[in-house]
């Protein structure tokens, strides 16, 4: 009979998580799974509560062989029972589609899909001519400051701080996880995100990066006093541009369901949907 362990990641044990888990750096806790003494999977949990219901994010990776043997779920309820008392619950780190392995296994350890993420995929010439478009008219019409200014994140001066303030109050999501991932960001050579500044205030930022043949729009988001939809025609424009000069001839992004800006414009820019994604909420409440 096989012996399943949870345990609280050493210092040692962290690079062999970590590979596992390489989003998980900075304010996270590493969890190690053990059968019979060897090395089987880990979890990556945060202590900075993200999204509404609040929540910590929770990541479980299994290595193949010990997979459906019940290494997942243990991960799974230890990461619970360590963050009970903590927070109201746990959030899944990425989205599953309905009826996926993913999707199952979330579903078997209890969690619920609180939140739905629509993916679609466009080519960028295509769009970029209407967003060229649309950038004209709003200069046309005086509605682009002329002082606004579209800085990449990787510049040494880009104000980190404040993007992450901007990004976590429109997202609600919290500074440190924001700032975090900015500057993991900053030292990825894939990524290419930007942001919009007005007389020196952060007004508007897309974080993007590159993954294989296109672009992946992770996020974008505007300060509340500006949302005439100009930051997110110029910020479009510039990064569809950087895209195309590239060589990227799609581009990718998702939009929860909730943003509907974001639904529209993938609509009226002809993007085709690729896929549908819950993301799953595990409520301490429904467990207790």
């Amino acid at each position: 009979m096989t012996t399943i362990t949870i345990a609280r990641a050493h210092e040692s044990e962290a690079p062999a998580c970590l590979a596992l888990l390489p989003r998980f750096t900075g304010q996270a806790e590493l969890m190690i799974a053990r059968v019979d003494g060897e090395f089987a999977g880990a979890a990556g949990l945060s202590w900075i509560n993200a999204l509404d219901p609040a929540g910590f994010f929770v990541e479980a990776r299994v290595l193949s062989r010990w997979r459906r043997k019940g290494v997942g779920r243990a991960l799974i309820d230890a990461a619970a029972d360590l963050e009970d008392g903590e927070t109201d619950g746990l959030w899944s780190l990425d989205g599953a589609p309905s009826a996926s392995a993913a999707a199952m296994f979330l579903e078997a350890c209890g969690f619920k899909p609180l939140r739905r993420e629509y993916h679609y995929e466009i080519v960028t010439e295509k769009f970029l001519a209407g967003m060229i478009d649309l950038s004209e008219r709003l200069r046309r019409k005086g509605r682009v400051p002329e002082r606004a200014e579209i800085r990449w994140l990787a510049d040494p001066e880009a104000p980190l701080d404040e993007i992450a303030w901007l990004v976590s109050r429109e997202l609600g999501a919290h500074p440190m996880a924001s700032l975090q991932n900015l500057r993991r960001r900053r030292d990825d050579t894939a990524d290419h995100s930007l942001y919009v500044r007005v007389e020196g205030e952060v007004c508007a930022a897309m974080l993007f990066h590159t993954e294989g043949h296109a672009a992946v729009v992770d996020i974008r988001v505007v300060a509340r006093r500006w949302r005439n939809n100009w930051p997110n025609a110029v910020m479009l424009e510039k990064g569809l541009n950087w895209a195309i000069s590239n060589g990227f001839a799609k581009a990718r992004f998702f939009a929860d369901e909730r943003i509907r800006d974001t639904v529209n414009l993938a609509r009226r820019g002809d993007g085709e949907e690729t896929g549908v994604k819950n993301r799953y909420y595990l409520n301490f409440d429904d467990t207790s």
